[in-house]
């Protein structure tokens, strides 16, 4: 049975199914064509998978909400401790209670815009915050900067590491012993205790999936 590839009369021919019998449109070509695709390109040069925080949206907010409280906080004791030092008399010095006052508001000023500047570093790095993982290594996005890491300089992904900025969080271990945080793992106060999840379980799945086939290859 032979299938028409053409509908109507010979003036004015539809086609309804293209001419597979030309040597352009065999399997081969079809396939070739696909393999040089877009989407065949960027599958053969391997995917890269990006790791975010959990809630990223919901932490950005709840962080950048505290750092506003605490830098209002900050901007009130310091007023506070310009209105006193102002109502003093013009050439007398304060008194042992005075002086005791403005350096204690003086040193919560100081707490406070310490942690506020903290919170917003981490708000700002939760918003933007990744880990890029590709066939070549990761790529750790934070607050401000980002770094690429190859997979043989990578000795070890490292969870409940302690930060004087990011506290609770997590790191990758260098070979020359240095440590990398990775901001898209930091914890809140209250979730100290909760498990990272799966992401770092996986990184050093594949991190020692690496390490083996390098060892195969040498």
């Amino acid at each position: 049975m032979t299938i028409p590839r053409q509908i109507g009369p010979e003036t004015g021919p539809r086609t309804a199914l293209p001419d597979y019998s030309r040597s352009s449109s065999t399997v081969e070509r079809m396939v070739s064509e696909l393999q040089r695709s877009p989407g065949r390109k960027s599958a053969a040069g391997g995917t890269v998978r990006a790791l975010f925080p959990a809630a990223a949206t919901r932490d950005t907010a709840l962080r950048a909400a505290v750092a506003a409280v605490l830098l209002g906080g900050a901007l009130i004791a310091s007023v506070v401790s310009v209105l006193l030092l102002a109502s003093l008399e013009q050439g007398r010095s304060p008194g042992i209670g005075m002086l005791m006052l403005l350096l204690a508001l003086g040193a919560i000023a100081l707490i406070l815009l310490l942690l506020g500047l903290r919170f917003g570093i981490v708000a700002l790095g939760t918003a933007r915050s990744r880990v890029e993982v590709s066939e070549e290594g990761l790529h750790v996005v934070g607050a401000i900067g980002s770094r690429r890491f190859h997979w043989r300089d990578i000795v070890a992904v490292e969870s409940r590491v302690v930060h004087p900025v990011h506290w609770l969080t997590a790191a990758l271990r260098l070979r020359d012993g240095s440590r990398v945080v990775m901001p898209a793992f930091d914890r809140h106060v209250w979730a100290y205790g909760q498990p990272f999840g799966q992401d770092i379980p996986d990184l050093r799945s594949e991190l020692r999936r690496r390490e083996r086939a390098a060892g195969r290859r040498h």
